[in-house]
Formats: C-alpha cells, sequence, structure tokens
C-alpha cells in the first residue's frame, strides 16, 4: 500500500502526539462496483478502473494498518449508492448492500436517488445492511420508513473518542424524486434538524461530530461560495432555504467535519469554511473513487484539531488499475454478480410502471392548443423541456394543458431536471402512464402513453452500464403492446438525449454506433422501432459532422424528419444564431414503410400562446415534433 505522509493541517497547535482516527468515505457509487473504462479520463487511451474490488482490498489492508498503529477506522456513505447500473437497480439494491456489508461500512446517508424503486423497498434494504441509515430531517407522514435501522445519529467509540455521526437528507426531495416512490416521505430543513439533534448527541457524550449530508457539493465550489456570501449579504438567502453541503457547513459552528454526497464531482481535498471551521468532503461519484484522510484529536481534551492526508497530497484516491491491486475473491463475486444482474435487467423480468396518484382537475384555457387526436392513427411526440420545470408551477401547469389538449397518444420527454415535478404534472393527466429513468445521472428521460391504448410490456435503459457516450443518460427503452381492433402489436419506443457541445460530436457518433449496432443485434425479434429525442445534430449537417451515418446507410431504418429538416420555419431549435433541427423521430421500415402515409411536422408553440418567446418563458426553448401514421399487425 502506498501510504505517504506528505500534508498536515492543523487548526491549533499540536502539544502531544493526536489520536488518529481514518476516515475513508464514498458517495455517489450508483451501482458502479465494477471495472469500467475511463473514457472520461482519457478518450483515446482510456485507463482502467478496477472499482469494487480494489476498494475491498485497500479497506482489508487498512484494517490491518490502522490495527497494527493503534489508529480508529470510519467508513461512511454520503449516498446515492446502486441506482445507475443493471448491478445496482435489477435486484433492488440488495447487492450494492451486501457489498457494503462485504466491506464494514458503518454508516449511510440515503440520497433521492436512493428512492428510484420506492420508500418501501428502502425500508427494506435498510434491514439487510449491518450500518444504520442515517435521517435525521425525516418527515414521515405515515410513510414506509419504519425500520430501527434508519435511525437520526449513531454515536461510535473509535480509539476512545465518542464520535457522533449525524445524517441529513437533501430538503429538496419531494422535487428531485416522484411522488410515487416517496410514499409521504419528507425531508425538513437541513439547519433546522442539525439544530435540533446536535445539542441531543453531544449531551449523550458526542465529541466529536461528523454530518452526512445528501445534498452535494456544487460544481466549481469557489466560485459557488462566493456567490453564496455575497447572497447572504444581499439577505438572498438564509439558513432556513435549502442547502447544499456546501453552503450548509456555513452555518455548522458545532459539526467538526461533513461527509458530502449527492453530486459525482469531487475534489482532492476536503474544502475549509472560513466562517464555521468546518471542514467538507466529496470525492468523485460512479464508483472510480473514494477519499481517504486521518482526523487528529487532541489526546487530553478530545478536541477535533484538522487532518492528514495520507496518500501523494491528496484525500481522494481513484482506483486506477496502475495504482491498486484488487481482492480476488470479491472480483469474482462482483463479475458474478453483474452477469446475474444483466441477465434479470436484460431478460424482462422487470417491468417498471409508474402510476400517477391523487388525479388533479385542470380548469384552465389560457391557450388555443389544437387538437392533433386522429381515432385511426398514433401520434407520438419528442419534446425536450429545457430543465424541466424551467418556470416551476408555471410550467406544469402550461405544459398540462398543452399536453391535454393536443391529446396525442405518446410523449417522449427529454432534460428532466427535477423528477419530483413530474409526478405534479402527470397528476393532470390521468388518462396516461409513464416511466422515467431509473439510471440517468444527468438529467432523466421520460415516456408517457394513453393507458387505454397501451400496455407496458417491459422498461430498460441499454448502456446503462457503460453510458458515457450517452452522457451519463442512456437511452429510455419502453417495449410496449398496442391495442387495436383485437390486435395486440408489439412496439418499441426509444427515447434519448444525445451530448451536447464540448466533446459531443465524437460522443454522439459513438453512442449512435452503440444504438445501431443494438438494433441490428435485436432486430429480428424486436423490429417495430421508433427511436426519438434530442440528437444534438441536424440532418443537414456535412457527413462526418453528425451521428446519423449508420442509420443512412441502413435501408430498415429512416428518419420521417428528414423530410422537413430543410424548412427553416420548422426548425425544432429556432434560436438564433444556432437556428437548426435537433429533434428527430426515426423509425423502423418494418414499421412503418417508406410508401407508407404519414404526417410529420413541428409544432409551433408559439403561435397558440403569443409568440415564441412566451412559450419558452413557460416551457422550453424547444419546439416538440410530431409524428402521426397508422399501423397494422
Amino acid at each position: 500500500m502506498k501510504h505517504l505522509l506528505i500534508t498536515l493541517f492543523l487548526i491549533g497547535s499540536v502539544h502531544t502526539e493526536p489520536i488518529k482516527i481514518n476516515l475513508v468515505t464514498t458517495n455517489d457509487i450508483h451501482g458502479m462496483i465494477s471495472p469500467q473504462t475511463a473514457n472520461f479520463m482519457n478518450p483515446q487511451y482510456p485507463p482502467t478502473i478496477l472499482g469494487g474490488a480494489a476498494f475491498s482490498k485497500y479497506v482489508d489492508e487498512l484494517r490491518d494498518e490502522v490495527n497494527n498503529n493503534g489508529e480508529g477506522l470510519l467508513i461512511l456513505d454520503g449516498g446515492n449508492i446502486f441506482q445507475g447500473h443493471p448491478l445496482g437497480i435489477a435486484d433492488g439494491g440488495y447487492t450494492m448492500i451486501e457489498w457494503m456489508n462485504r466491506i464494514g461500512y458503518d454508516a449511510m446517508v440515503p440520497g433521492s436517488y436512493d428512492f428510484i424503486s420506492g420508500a418501501q423497498n428502502l425500508n427494506t434494504l435498510s434491514l439487510t445492511a449491518n450500518f444504520p441509515f442515517l435521517f435525521s430531517n425525516l418527515i414521515c407522514n405515515s410513510c414506509p420508513l419504519i425500520s430501527n435501522t434508519i435511525k437520526p445519529y449513531i454515536i461510535r467509540e473509535i480509539s476512545g473518542i465518542k464520535i457522533g455521526i449525524l445524517g441529513v437528507v437533501n430538503s429538496q426531495l419531494t422535487e428531485l424524486a416522484l411522488a410515487e416512490n416517496l410514499s409521504e416521505t419528507d425531508a425538513e430543513k437541513e439547519v433546522m434538524s442539525i439544530r435540533k439533534w446536535v445539542p441531543k448527541m453531544k449531551s449523550n457524550g458526542a465529541e466529536l461530530i461528523i454530518l452526512l449530508s445528501s445534498s452535494g457539493v456544487p460544481w466549481n465550489r469557489e466560485d459557488e461560495y462566493e456567490k453564496f456570501r455575497s447572497d447572504i449579504i444581499n439577505g438572498k438567502i438564509d439558513e432556513n432555504a435549502s442547502l447544499n453541503a456546501l453552503q450548509l457547513a456555513y452555518y455548522l459552528e458545532d459539526v467538526d467535519f461533513v461527509v458530502a454526497g449527492g453530486n459525482s464531482k469531487g475534489y482532492w481535498l476536503p474544502w475549509y469554511d472560513p466562517h464555521s471551521h468546518t471542514y467538507v468532503m466529496q470525492g468523485y461519484g460512479g464508483g472510480t473513487e473514494f477519499s481517504h484522510i486521518k482526523l487528529l484529536v487532541d489526546e487530553n481534551s478530545h478536541l477535533f484539531m484538522g487532518y492528514e492526508t495520507v496518500v501523494d497530497g491528496k484525500a481522494s484516491q481513484t482506483l486506477l488499475a496502475d495504482d491498486f491491486q484488487s481482492n480476488r475473491e470479491d472480483a469474482k463475486w462482483i463479475e458474478n454478480k453483474i452477469e446475474d444482474s444483466q441477465n434479470l435487467y436484460y431478460s424482462g423480468s422487470i417491468s417498471k410502471s409508474s402510476k400517477t396518484q391523487s388525479p388533479q382537475s385542470l380548469n384552465r384555457n389560457d391557450w388555443d392548443f389544437p387538437n392533433l387526436n386522429k381515432n385511426d392513427s398514433i401520434e407520438i411526440i419528442t419534446w425536450n423541456c429545457e430543465f424541466f420545470p424551467h418556470a416551476n408551477d408555471s410550467t406544469i401547469l402550461a405544459l398540462a394543458e398543452a399536453v391535454l389538449d393536443l391529446n396525442v397518444d405518446i410523449i417522449a420527454f427529454q432534460e428532466l431536471r427535477r423528477t419530483g415535478w413530474f409526478s405534479k404534472l402527470m397528476a393532470y393527466l390521468p388518462e396516461y402512464d409513464f416511466i422515467v429513468s431509473q439510471q440517468a445521472s444527468f438529467m432523466d428521460l421520460a415516456i408517457i402513453y394513453k393507458n387505454n391504448m397501451f400496455e407496458l410490456v417491459r422498461q430498460i435503459e441499454p448502456f446503462a452500464e457503460n453510458d458515457y457516450n450517452f452522457a451519463g443518460r442512456p437511452p429510455l427503452q419502453a417495449d410496449l403492446t398496442y391495442n387495436k381492433d383485437g390486435q395486440n402489436i408489439p412496439l418499441s419506443v426509444i427515447n434519448l438525449h444525445m451530448k451536447c457541445c464540448d466533446s459531443g460530436l465524437a460522443r454522439r457518433q459513438k453512442a449512435g454506433q452503440m444504438l445501431f449496432k443494438y438494433l441490428d443485434e435485436h432486430y429480428d425479434e424486436q423490429s417495430n422501432i421508433i427511436v426519438l429525442g434530442d440528437w444534438n445534430d441536424d440532418t443537414k449537417d456535412n457527413p462526418g459532422e453528425h451521428c446519423f451515418e449508420p442509420f443512412f446507410q441502413d435501408d430498415r431504418f429512416y428518419f420521417t424528419t428528414r423530410e422537413i429538416a430543410f424548412d427553416i420555419n420548422q426548425a425544432s431549435y429556432p434560436k438564433e444564431p444556432y437556428v437548426s433541427f435537433l429533434d428527430h423521430i426515426m423509425i423502423s421500415e418494418k414499421l412503418l414503410p417508406r410508401e407508407s402515409s404519414y404526417d410529420v411536422k413541428t409544432i409551433l408553440m408559439g403561435d397558440f400562446m403569443g409568440g415564441y418567446d412566451v412559450y419558452e418563458t413557460y416551457i422550453s426553448d424547444h419546439r416538440p415534433v410530431l409524428l402521426s401514421f397508422s399501423v397494422t399487425k
């Protein structure tokens, strides 16, 4: 093991050898404990990240070392443990809990993604864990979270120091997770909960306080902190707001250290808040790394003194094959689990259908949207809803009115930023059932469909185990049965949102190749295919400058939207200077032969709302695109 004492950070002077407690943390693992090729580090020559088996070996060796040195060890997780990979999601997270049991975690805090299979499932998971789930700010209105392993805090005595560990879940939980998955679970504001529980912890003997927060440290933490301080000075924010982990630390004079999760962005060293003198640590997620430091505690006073790094002057450690080795037994165990989970996940044994709850009536007619429904056709729309909900409740009401008026059969939505708000939308749409991404790590996808016309057979997300080229949002596939005139016609609808900007073209092209290979391999048994979404490329682009080429070269597929892409008036993205047609609908020849009659068009929403500017304010910068066609068995 490469242990080098490089840096020592102290709040006060050291007069005696301090007590050392090794703090090892993970966050936002998202089910990724398998080895992975790190394309995000070097797309041309990607290194290998060993994952969970290497972490296991590191912890095993560390346990031996701390026992020999008379030091303490604490292993904590900042939440979002299982969603994001078939290994985690196929069995509802049980495999990930089993792995964490094998590692010997001491505690975790649930993240918003940990509710992806429902609050009852999370409660059941807690019963299988050999460690507690910490949720101090739980508001439980007859919710299922009744396990005695779901606690506000614990106090562990390590190396003679009583360490209190408190967990707070992101107080925006109801905005981040579907209402159907929360089952009356909510979270009170973070600071309110912390100030309630910390005195109780101290009265029960806690000497050092560690906070587990699933609110996350944002990207560009230095810039964000400066903005935050400015907002405080100008009275725009205070302790009663929903706060991320970085902001939270400002108010935590009685908390020594914060372990954060909720954002996969990691930092080499903890953040030090100059106001509260509290440290905040968050590592990179996705199973790529862990963090390890030594907490320093005065031997006599038991006061927290600071920390020291242990490897190369950094807290965070990337599990690269060049630097780490795997535990062979755990590597084999993970390999077997991956095979089992993929067989289960892609077999169709798991069918997820979220049902709307508490239907609401929408008594408004603010705009005159047309009814696009035809009794003898399927109407399907692709709709990028820019950072949904773009204008919060105003977006919900405007979009609900639009969907009800348009009255189409299927809609594929992209760019869902706060999935909890999607439940609010669907409460106004009782005629539709829906599915939402379970594997995405950055902006979800959703598909809604008329529940009197279609039955969901299977929901899967191809490439969930390898979604780099899809920008962390693998395609969302709904295998449906279309019930028409006594016939049951199979239909596969695949919703995607390709990578934009930066390295976007190269990744879109690779994603296009991956998607083509997937469709080709499954074409014999699954040929009634519609692929639609925000492709972030224009079919008018020159060869080599788009991701469509594999499909252009194959007669089994064609883009219905290609024929209108040259009409600037129908641009799905009409904003200057980037007017373009980015939202496409591709269909299989088997489902709809080219000589068939169909209708394809961009819906000019601004025409019904008093202008594009009004539409953009309420709903999106992209316009929806419609395909209408008849289908027979």
